[in-house]
């Protein structure tokens, strides 16, 4: 089952097949790195316990892996740009399962430091590589709904990866979450490595080397869509780190009542995953903005209306739709719009502006409105979601600009 293609993106795929199963195996290898991301963060008191340090630390675990992920992953996708595909996803999921099942029997802070590290590197290339990889398998017609089924592991991570690990953590210890985590990646990178199908991106032709990368015709359109991702991001992690503080100071719900309805938001999410599979094919860049402009609205309401719980609840289930079906959207408009030798640098610049605004949105949630003021802290990300929503708009029409001139030529 291995066929070798330099053709652009989309072309190796039969028009009349979907690869459902091919796409199923690399969400669930995006489910397990996402999952081990913010893994610490659902076994900290176990974690802080056992290594002897204080939860702070543990929390550093979780930030040095976004740095790592932002100093990584562009020069190593660059490096590794001419290797077969199948080979970069099946590696550095096995490099991932290696690290984190060391990281499962480190016997120091340090140690455990180390791996989060080499995880992080491994997480970073596969996540700069895997959309790519994707889209090489599907028909231009499916490149939506594929993506979303491959992007769709990120949110069922959240909404079910990381409380069924705090679980396993919970009850048999947090060494054991990262073995079955590790070993469930190290299944998959055997499985992509030895059942699917093979991609070599295509070699620059002669005029475009000529021409230079820096004059690529989707540098514009991708530049304001990364500078839309940067907020996004911020305005995301800003409110949600605090989501809990601004449900019972702001909104002053009851705290049993928290975890319902943050599992109705990743519900919501879910379900923006699926919507957006069938608007990415059909209306990706007019969808994405419509998604960009409700974000905007949501952290708008819940600034405004935290007092009222009828709006605080609408406002989250938009939220949490909003959230699910903006990857998709976001992921299959860049995979339309950049050329074979700016599709790499656009999965995986998406993956280091993200890491940016998960490392600031914590940071600026904390100085704005924190625990005291969290709804001062909706009100700053509705301002980012507004600029977002203004920077996404222009990468539209970059975006249409491009392909039209595609189309001409």
């Amino acid at each position: 089952m291995t066929t070798t293609t330099t053709a652009p993106a989309g072309a190796s795929a039969p028009p009349s097949r979907f690869p459902m199963r091919a796409l199923l195996i690399l969400s669930f290898g995006v489910l397990v790195t996402v999952t081990a991301e913010s893994l610490p963060a659902g076994m900290m008191p176990e974690m802080s316990a056992d290594l002897g340090v204080s939860s702070m630390q543990i929390g550093l675990l979780i930030s040095v892996w976004a740095l790592t992920v932002i100093v990584t992953s562009i020069p190593l996708s660059r490096a590794l740009g001419r290797v077969d595909r199948r080979l970069v996803v099946g590696v550095s999921l096995g490099v991932f399962a290696l690290a984190n099942l060391a990281t499962a029997l480190a016997p120091s802070y340090g140690f455990a430091f180390a791996m989060r590290i080499g995880a992080a590197a491994a997480h970073g290339v596969f996540w700069a590589v895997v959309i790519v990889y994707a889209t090489s398998l599907l028909a231009p017609s499916h490149l939506g709904r594929g993506l979303a089924i491959v992007t769709a592991g990120g949110t069922a991570a959240t909404v079910a990866g990381l409380p069924a690990a705090t679980l396993l953590a919970q009850a048999v210890g947090w060494r054991a979450a990262f073995v079955v985590l590790g070993g469930i990646a190290l299944v998959i990178g055997v499985i992509v490595m030895r059942g699917m199908p093979r991609y070599v991106p295509a070699r620059e032709v002669t005029a475009d080397r000529v021409r230079g990368f820096w004059r690529d015709p989707s540098l514009p359109a991708l530049a304001a869509f990364g500078a839309s991702a940067v907020l996004i991001a911020v305005a995301q992690f800003a409110s949600f780190t605090y989501i809990r503080p601004y449900l019972e100071v702001s909104a002053r719900i009851e705290a049993e009542w928290a975890a319902a309805l943050l599992f109705a938001y990743g519900m919501a999410g879910m379900v923006g995953v699926v919507v957006a599979g069938f608007l990415a094919d059909r209306f990706p860049r007019s969808a994405l903005v419509a998604i960009l402009a409700a974000f905007a609205v949501a952290f708008a309401v819940l600034t405004v209306a935290a007092g009222a719980l009828a709006a605080v609840v609408g406002a989250l289930l938009v939220w949490g739709f909003a959230i699910g079906a903006l990857f998709p959207l976001l992921q299959t408009t860049l995979m339309r719009i950049a050329t074979e030798r700016t599709r790499t640098l656009a999965s995986a610049g998406i993956v280091v502006l993200f890491n940016v605004g998960i490392a600031v949105g914590p940071w600026l949630g904390g100085i704005t409105g924190g625990e005291t003021a969290p709804a001062v802290t909706t009100a700053v990300s509705a301002a980012a979601m507004v600029l977002a929503a203004v920077l996404g708009t222009v990468g539209v029409v970059l975006a249409r600009a491009r392909l039209a001139a595609s189309a001409v030529r």
